[in-house]
């Protein structure tokens, strides 16, 4: 059920990345166009645009470290034993949830700070821009707490994966299936 409902959750995540980015997208390029060519352009499009792209950037965190690419630094896990590989990856999952709390708090306090204010063009609250922190500290933690749990319990399957390996598997996956996957 808890796999299932954290599928759901990615899921729609990856969704809203998506059409953040072919918002974006249409904006920036609508607007280049009609600059360029009719000498006008859409209003919005500046500030939409940049309240996306700050929103696309949080949840693309999230989503990396619910799936575990999320740039990692683990020459030093490698280094050590098992027992102290656990000790650091509990430490760094506490260090990660007090920075969650400290992103909510913030987040919590410059929303209502901003509520008032309101963008020039769009004509929303700020609150929009900066309530993202609020959203991105409370969705951190259910992934900084899945490899929490993962540690205690002694999981010793990777925390972060590196990409190349995980091209490496990708390629090998599509080539086992002959053709990519692909109906003829």
């Amino acid at each position: 059920m808890l796999e299932r409902t954290a599928r759901w959750i990615t899921r729609g995540f990856e969704l809203l990345i998506v059409a953040c980015l072919a918002i974006m997208g249409l904006l920036v390029f609508g607007n280049v166009v009609l600059r360029y060519a009719f000498n006008t352009g859409i209003a919005v499009s500046e500030e939409l645009s940049r309240l996306l792209f700050v929103w696309l950037i949080f949840m693309g965190a999230v989503l990396a470290s619910a799936q575990r690419i999320h740039i990692g630094f683990d020459t030093l896990l490698h280094a050590v034993g098992p027992r102290t590989r656990r000790v650091l990856v509990l430490l760094t999952g506490l260090l990660l949830l007090a920075g969650c709390v400290i992103f909510i708090v913030g987040g919590w306090r410059q929303t209502q700070i901003n509520l008032a204010n309101s963008y020039p063009v769009l004509g929303i609250s700020y609150a929009w821009l900066y309530g993202v922190a609020l959203v991105f500290g409370v969705a951190l933690i259910f992934p900084v707490c899945n490899n929490l749990l993962r540690a205690w319990r002694g999981d010793e399957r990777e925390l972060t994966q590196d990409l190349g390996d995980r091209i490496e598997a990708e390629a090998e996956r599509v080539a086992a299936d002959g053709d990519g996957g692909r109906a003829s």
